[in-house]
């Protein structure tokens, strides 16, 4: 959820790319801070103002699998990796809510996709990695 992807996607709104970026960290603030409502308020506007900001979606993706509305948490992940296809935090979101929906085809070849970006060290971010061995591990013990 890198700053650059809001500089280079321009919003359909009266927004500057700084101000997205503000609003964004206030609503990741209450997402950090267990405040799921405020940040489930801040994303939707984000997404309604800012539709190519990918941190929003991913971020609404987050909020839905909080609240346990897996399927929303799932089209707001697929929608932030339609936007950035290479998004690894994109990929994760979609393959923690595709383990929740037992779609075990959609999760091994995504996980197997952010392997290969790990192993090819295109990936330094250690909290993706973190979440991609937790995944993994969940992945495998539900595939045994």
């Amino acid at each position: 959820m890198s700053s650059d992807s809001a500089r280079q996607s321009p919003s359909r709104s009266s927004y500057s790319a700084d101000e997205v970026l503000d609003i964004y960290a206030l609503g990741k603030m209450w997402l950090e801070t267990g405040q799921i409502r405020k940040a489930e308020v801040i994303m939707q506007g984000l997404n309604s103002v800012a539709p190519d900001f990918v941190p929003a979606w991913l971020g609404m993706s987050v909020v839905q699998s909080t609240l346990g509305h897996i399927e929303a948490a799932l089209a707001a992940a697929q929608r932030a990796l339609k936007l950035d296809a290479q998004s690894a935090p994109a990929m994760m979101c979609v393959v923690v809510a595709s383990l929740n929906l037992h779609d075990m085809s959609t999760a091994g070849t995504l996980l197997g996709e952010v392997g290969d970006l790990i192993d090819a060290q295109k990936i330094s971010d250690p909290n993706v990695v973190r979440l991609y061995k937790m995944q993994l591990a969940r992945y495998q013990a539900k595939t045994r």
